[in-house]
């Protein structure tokens, strides 16, 4: 009889990403009764956020035999892998040399079908977003089946946030120290790389010049290749770079000093960590919803679009689909103090009931308990009652619904009258062809 389960997190690094993060969240957060928590990460002992889990808690090992004899001297019950969701050979060697008595699962971020030994031997398979689930059952000819198929909404640390919250004073001296005072702000922020970025933003940012030169943009995490056209399109002046940081305190005064939070990236995103925290600053968002189509075609992976699961159309912010109607949203809210304030009151509301690690934490939990009972082994009658005590979040019939919403949610957008000029479409299309070209001469 188990009395308490050991849940070992395996992922690729500890790095700067989100999915260090939800780790992190998950280490602090697992009920200290009920589970031990230890991490085994393929990287470095000096990434960025490997200290933030207990030195005798986390292996930093490569090799498959190795990383299954760690498992067994430490009595792992649960294998839980941070993933795109892609075949690895790295992946399909150490499910091979696991003890079959573990449970094996899997974030899968990118809606990826494994067809290796590692999908097949994956127990279940757990998603950040509804919208994923939806893409990875459509785009795989997958029939959705509950026990196997969870949503977990990313684990936001919303006390942490709060403990960080700047003062007003702090506020001010930053915002002086930018130049922002007194300007209608918005913000970006991203990894500086170019998949997280799409051009369709420089768009937003020359129009926006234009309409209402008055609007400041601070931007937190830029790639080279992409600050000097950003600073050529729009009034350079009213453009405002920061390098990226791993710093709660200066994320939290970025979050403080903008008014609206904008976001479009090429690839989508799963369930996007920034909209989270600027939902938790009371800040509107607008979006750009990046459909994925419902075929593959060959494809291993398209566009995700989580990110209109997060953002309801003039509800805590603006879907669009060009960077025409992004202007036209910002230039809106600009003018409309009394919606920016609505707005994001309820995106507070919404990721305090809905995305807090507390509540997800509890879902992750009972998902773990499931895994075991699965296999019939006999678990304490504390933790049956625990496992009892506790409903998924989001439920089977949240995420069945979902399926036939996601497709509603495409057609409510803001802006369907704004379109890219012909001009603008040109330049989108030779910026994007020159990087392929770039990609590939690099690569010969």
């Amino acid at each position: 009889m188990i009395n308490k389960i050991k849940v070992a997190s395996l992922t690729n690094g500890m790095g700067i990403g989100g999915t260090a993060r939800e780790i992190i969240s998950l280490n602090k957060r697992l009920n200290k009764d009920f589970f031990d928590h230890f991490v085994i990460s393929l990287g470095s002992k000096d990434d960025v956020r490997a200290k933030s889990i207990d030195e005798k808690k986390i292996f930093f090992l490569s090799d498959p035999k190795e990383i299954a004899r760690t498992l067994d001297e430490n009595k792992i019950d649960i294998v839980y892998t941070h993933r795109h969701g892609r075949n690895e050979l790295a992946h399909d060697a150490i499910a091979k040399e696991m003890d079959g008595r573990i449970s094996l699962l899997e974030m899968n971020t990118f809606s990826v079908r494994d067809y290796g030994y590692f999908g097949q031997r994956c127990d279940k398979h757990v998603f950040v977003s509804k919208t994923n689930l939806v893409k990875y059952c459509v785009q795989n000819n997958i029939r959705f089946d509950f026990k196997k198929h969870k949503t977990i909404y990313g684990l936001i640390d919303c006390e942490g946030w709060q403990s960080n919250l700047p003062s007003e004073l702090d506020i001010k001296e930053y915002k002086a120290k930018l130049g922002l005072e007194g300007s209608f702000v918005i913000g970006r922020m991203a990894r500086a790389v170019m998949e997280k970025w799409d051009d369709e933003m420089l768009i937003m940012w020359k129009r926006l010049s234009k309409i209402n030169p008055k609007v400041k943009f601070l931007i937190c995490g830029v790639p080279e290749k992409r600050k000097k056209i950003l600073l050529s399109v729009g009034t350079s002046e009213n453009l405002v770079i920061l390098e990226p940081t791993t710093s709660d305190k200066e994320l939290a005064l970025f979050y403080s000093a903008i008014d609206v939070y904008v976001h479009d990236s090429q690839i989508g995103e799963c369930w996007c960590s920034t909209i989270e925290e600027a939902m938790i600053f009371r800040k509107p968002i607008v979006v750009k919803s990046t459909p994925f189509p419902k075929h593959l075609f060959g494809r291993t992976h398209t566009k995700d679009n989580g990110q209109i699961e997060q953002v309801k159309n003039n509800e805590n912010g603006f879907v669009v689909t060009n960077g025409a109607a992004m202007a036209s949203a910002v230039d809106y809210l600009s003018n409309h103090s009394e919606e920016v304030a609505r707005m994001g009151e309820k995106n507070y509301k919404e990721v305090t009931e809905k995305s807090d690690a507390k509540i997800g934490i509890k879902t992750f939990e009972k998902v773990f308990i499931e895994s075991i009972l699965d296999k019939n082994i006999d678990l304490s009658p504390q933790i049956l009652e625990y496992y009892n005590s506790n409903k998924f979040f989001p439920d089977e019939n949240t995420i069945r619904n979902w399926f036939k919403e996601y497709y509603r949610r495409l057609e409510d957008v803001y802006g369907k009258e704004h379109f890219d000029s012909v001009l603008e479409k040109t330049w989108l299309y030779y910026l994007k062809y020159k990087r392929k070209i770039e990609t590939l001469l690099k690569n010969l």
